[in-house]
């Protein structure tokens, strides 16, 4: 099988589900003596997946089943890793600022290369979405998100809205993808992603769509000078 970002090397390699470096800021190392607990959402002809208990954070459980090649999965996108690790670490260290504030400056997080940097942010969670897409045969034309990845341009269509999703317990992991249909299309999808009480809802929409919680999302066209950041309801 192909990976499906560059079409071109074989897909060897699995993407995690969450950030490892997430997972390892919110519950540090796991073992067998002390593991995590996995939960997932139940899947039409799949076996429930209910408080699996995963002792490594290179577990597979904590990976998507579909793969990526070593190439895209490492050097390609590593950079766009990296910029989410340093912009989930500094926003969960700010919360109750950036909650009062309900607004905050790209170059706060990233005071160098701040426009490049975060169109990164972009590019990860591009590569994550995409991830879904394909792994939930989502009915969307995979490529633009391929595009967007190799060519390190964002996605025209992925938005992108920053805020606190308050959790009943400690928890890091994402919503159900949430699609609506025009015409056969997919024509708006959102997802969200939390680390704890941060949350980063991804959103899908085609040109013209005005969709609740847009009015709070940011793309990397609109610049980088301030994004808002925003009280979301529960999203599980």
């Amino acid at each position: 099988m192909k990976c499906w970002i560059c079409g071109e090397e074989e897909a060897a390699t699995r993407e995690h589900l969450a950030k490892a470096s997430d997972l390892k800021a919110l519950f540090g190392k796991p073992s067998q003596q002390q593991p995590l607990h996995f939960n997932a959402s139940d899947i039409p002809g799949k076996p429930r997946r209910r408080n699996i208990r995963v002792g490594s954070l290179k577990s597979d459980t904590l990976k998507f089943a579909h793969r990526i090649c070593l190439t895209c999965n490492s050097k390609l996108t590593q950079p766009y890793d990296y910029a989410w690790e340093d912009c989930s670490k500094e926003m969960r260290a700010a919360l109750p600022i950036l909650l009062a504030r309900g607004s905050f400056r790209a170059n706060w997080l990233f005071p160098y290369d701040t426009r490049s940097t975060m169109c990164r942010v972009h590019l990860y969670f591009t590569k994550l979405f995409g991830c879904l897409v394909v792994e939930g045969g989502i009915p969307l034309d995979i490529a633009p998100f391929a595009d967007a990845i190799t060519s390190g341009r964002p996605h025209p269509n992925l938005f992108l809205a920053f805020g606190h999703l308050p959790m009943p317990v400690e928890m890091v992991g994402g919503s159900d993808v949430h699609i609506a249909q025009l015409d056969g299309k997919v024509a708006f999808a959102t997802w969200v992603y939390n680390v704890g009480d941060l949350a980063v809802n991804v959103m899908y929409a085609l040109p013209g769509e005005q969709r609740q919680g847009l009015e709070n999302a940011w793309h990397p066209h609109m610049g980088a000078k301030r994004l808002r950041f925003t009280r979301f309801e529960n999203a599980f």
